[in-house]
């Protein structure tokens, strides 16, 4: 089949994608702030950068604690609820997928059911097993002093690999993100962390949407200024060179101009009102801040997103992760009427309706990311057209620990690299997860040619997710 192309986009000549508003403060110093992909940025049909280069991918790792609710807790090999039944394209929608349809981007989704955590094949340690599904490199063992147990990643993860490939393109190399605060830090860097650079280097996450911020967008306060008076006055003090540029633009990128410009206020006052007033604080209107010992999951998830789809629309950066909840996490769940930990809820037979409950409060705030990359314009389609997504646990089960058919989605087109609309897959015979992985690297990189290391290794990308 043909493939049709848009009608040319008249453009008065061509901008580089590194333009960006520039404008002086008061009292001295400048700023710049980053530009969204316009019009005039593009070449003729709006599908590679003027100079011929393709538009950038982006890659996002997405991870929750504590696995999924068991089918029937007195039949363990009945499997968890999360997967369709139907394989194929068009599956059908189970209640845990639910909210990817509701928020219109099930079509961008892969399910992938079936596989075996590879790097977890010698069995060691549970949760700690589990995490290895982000490598593909087993784990190494720690002395665990007075904690029940404690390891280091063996590699690197599937986000830093991607990072070493492309993060060089980028103002920011990656960017590490957290959601809820209740993680374990007793158990050694594998339950800690989400991102690796290598066995001795883990990326501490940022839990503070306004810290996340000042990395991205704030660059150009100085470090020695604690009080940061020009924060505010940043917007204004582009405003003259966002004026010229319009100039120069054509009715398209102007109005893409304002509404960039919009947003970057918007999310500036959804990050000032995430938090309730609290007394000294370090920074005005902190954000993910507990009230009554009640963490701000949804609207943390919310700023955190918005920031790190406009991050992509700048080119900031090209690689997130994002530590929704901790393995061996204890988020509790207060939106959803819960007063108990997550991780201990996911042991009690008991519990396993409240776990499920969880896991679609969960994958509501998964599909809030999605759409908010799905209604970001990029070129002739949007910033989720342009990038992977993979979702990711710590074992199917908390009941069972086990590494087999961990719930896994992989989301996004990867410029065309990854099948649409997705299909649900089961493998016949227990595939390695590592590769998915290479899947998705070589969706940014196709030169990768394999990912992990020891069991995990992987030089197979999962055919099935494949365009």
């Amino acid at each position: 089949m043909t493939r049709q192309r848009k009608a040319p986009i008249i453009r008065s000549k061509g901008m580089s994608r590194r333009t960006m508003l520039r404008g002086a403060l008061v009292g001295g110093g400048s700023v710049a702030l980053a530009l969204p992909l316009l019009d005039v940025m593009l070449d003729d049909h709006g599908e590679a950068l003027a100079n011929g280069s393709p538009l950038p991918q982006r890659l996002v790792t997405w991870f929750f604690g504590n696995g999924c609710a068991l089918k029937d807790v007195n039949d363990t090999g009945a499997g968890i609820r999360f997967y369709p039944s139907a394989t194929g394209p068009g599956y059908e929608v189970t209640e845990q997928l639910a909210p990817l349809a509701a928020a219109g981007v099930l079509d961008y989704c892969s399910v992938l059911s079936g596989f075996d955590v590879k790097a977890a094949q010698e069995h060691r340690r549970g949760h700690h097993d589990g995490c290895t599904f982000f490598s593909g490199h087993p784990f190494i063992q720690l002395d665990a002093g007075s904690a029940n147990y404690s390891s280091k990643f063996g590699g690197p993860t599937v986000d830093q690999v991607a990072a070493s490939y492309v993060g060089g393109e980028t103002f920011l190399p990656s960017i590490q993100l957290q959601i809820s605060k209740r993680i374990v830090g007793s158990e050694g860097p594998t339950l800690q962390y989400l991102s690796h650079k290598g066995p001795d280097q883990p990326l501490p996450q940022i839990a503070n949407p306004q810290e996340v911020w000042d990395k991205l967008f704030a660059s150009f306060i100085p470090e020695d200024d604690p009080a940061k008076p020009h924060r505010l006055a940043a917007l204004d003090a582009v405003a003259e060179d966002a004026k010229r540029l319009q100039t120069r633009v054509g009715s398209a990128d102007k109005a893409r101009l304002e509404a960039h410009l919009e947003s970057v206020a918007q999310i500036r006052g959804q990050i000032a009102a995430a938090a309730p007033e609290c007394t000294e604080p370090a920074l005005p209107g902190e954000a993910n801040v507990d009230t009554d010992g009640v963490e701000p999951i949804a609207n943390v998830n919310a700023v955190m997103s918005d920031l790190l789809a406009l991050a992509f629309a700048c080119d900031l950066t090209r690689v997130a992760s994002v530590q929704f909840t901790g393995s061996v996490g204890g988020t509790v769940f207060t939106d959803i009427g819960m007063s108990m930990g997550h991780h201990a809820m996911s042991h009690e037979s008991a519990h396993n309706d409240d776990i499920d409950a969880a896991t679609i409060y969960t994958m509501e705030r998964f599909a809030y990311l999605l759409q908010a990359l799905r209604n970001t314009p990029e070129g002739s389609g949007n910033l989720l057209d342009n990038a992977v997504v993979l979702l990711g646990s710590d074992a199917a089960a908390g009941l069972t620990h086990s590494t087999f058919d961990q719930p896994c989605i992989v989301a996004g087109r990867g410029g065309g690299y990854l099948r649409y609309p997705g299909v649900h897959y089961r493998s016949p015979s227990a595939e390695n997860t590592s590769d998915i992985l290479l899947a998705c690297l070589q969706a940014l990189a196709p030169e990768i040619s394999e990912v992990g290391g020891g069991y995990g290794l992987s030089s197979t990308p999962a055919a099935a997710i494949l365009a």
